[in-house]
């Protein structure tokens, strides 16, 4: 097991740093976002207790309490989006057959797909629900958090970021009543709140926040038109951006879904994605029929061995429903199989800001 994946126990000024990082360029320059991603691993041992508030450079901590993976603590940058890290080996084994096929016939489905346009005024409304893994001492467990976006038709106007720790838990080691006992918060620490900004710039500096260019993070539809469309094409300019660490190929996933993520990524673009990741070493089916917050689709990954990345879409539909991370050996506390975080993504388009889709 390499020194930064989640085994690894940070000290203060280590995670001091990690966090100056992510907060370095609030634009999410590329070299930056990529170095506190690489630095920002999952943490699952320790008595650090990490936030990241809006308010403040530094994160509040106290002893005793709980460790948030770093999917959690990263989830400030992109919009407020999730920024998941994995660590994994290279493998350069080419994608399965099984695999390759599932992402043509998504490509083929989300390409006669039309997506529901926005209309002048109205947002592109994205619910992120993400059950993230906090670890004190002894105790595990996932707990749900609610992030809702409201991305204007024009992206130059204000959007809006509605963050919510709902208090649904799922204990993974251990129980609420036992952590009690032991004196320990069973609440957890993660922000909430409501932000506002142009260009969905939540935490730029004041007058910066239209400054941020396009990225796989933040896939404005400037970007997006620029990307190739070409598959091989794409999935070259998906390795040169990528950042070239011990995740190896399996960071070209995390990027990928980062971009699908966002909910704002159109339907060609989806689809030439798709082709891409065809081309991705080591991608495999891991589970046909995966539920997701009750929604079914099939999960593609990368393993290496201790952990595994999936995304999960619809075959049928070409829609991306969300991704996971689960052991695949045991790691500590956590038991081969254990899913470590999820998160499950559903759009809409609504005429007003702060209003939710009717079903």
């Amino acid at each position: 097991m390499s020194d930064d994946n989640i085994h690894r126990i940070w000290t203060d000024d280590e995670l001091d740093a990690a966090l100056d990082a992510l907060n370095a360029d609030v634009d999410s320059d590329e070299a930056v976002l990529a170095r506190a991603r690489a630095a920002l691993v999952e943490t699952t041992e320790g008595e650090t207790h990490v936030t990241t508030d809006p308010g403040q450079t530094k994160p509040a901590r106290s002893k005793r309490r709980w460790v948030f993976g770093a999917a959690a603590v990263a989830v400030l940058v992109a919009a407020g989006l999730v920024v998941q890290t994995v660590s994994f080996g290279r493998d350069r084994a080419p994608a399965s057959a099984e695999a390759a096929a599932t992402l043509d016939r998504a490509a083929a489905r989300t390409i006669g797909a039309v997506d529901q346009p926005v209309p002048s005024g109205g947002y592109r409304y994205v619910a992120t629900r993400a059950w993230w893994m906090a670890t004190s001492g002894e105790f595990s467990r996932l707990a749900e958090n609610l992030l809702e976006t409201w991305a204007p038709a024009d992206e130059q106007a204000e959007w809006l970021l509605r963050r919510d720790v709902t208090g649904n838990q799922q204990w993974v080691v251990g129980t609420a009543e036992r952590a009690k006992a032991a004196g320990i918060d069973t609440e957890g620490g993660w922000p909430e709140g409501e932000w506002r900004a142009k260009c969905g710039g939540f935490f730029a500096e004041p007058g910066r926040e239209c400054d941020e260019r396009g990225s796989w993070q933040h896939p404005t539809a400037e970007w997006q038109a620029g990307l190739p469309t070409d598959p091989d094409a794409l999935f070259k300019r998906l390795s040169d951006d990528a950042p070239d660490n011990d995740r190896g190929d399996a960071e070209l996933l995390v990027y990928a879904a980062d971009a699908l993520r966002s909910g704002l990524v159109r339907s060609d673009v989806r689809a030439n994605i798709y082709k891409a990741l065809a081309k991705l070493p080591g991608l495999q089916v891991t589970e046909k029929q995966a539920n997701l917050g009750g929604r079914l689709g099939t999960a593609l990954g990368i393993d290496d061995g201790d952990l595994r990345q999936d995304i999960i879409i619809d075959p049928e539909t070409g829609q991306f429903i969300g991704e996971r991370q689960v052991t695949t050996s045991d790691m500590d506390q956590f038991k081969a199989g254990t899913v470590l975080s999820f998160t499950a993504v559903e759009t809409g388009v609504v005429e007003r800001m702060g209003d939710k889709p009717t079903r």
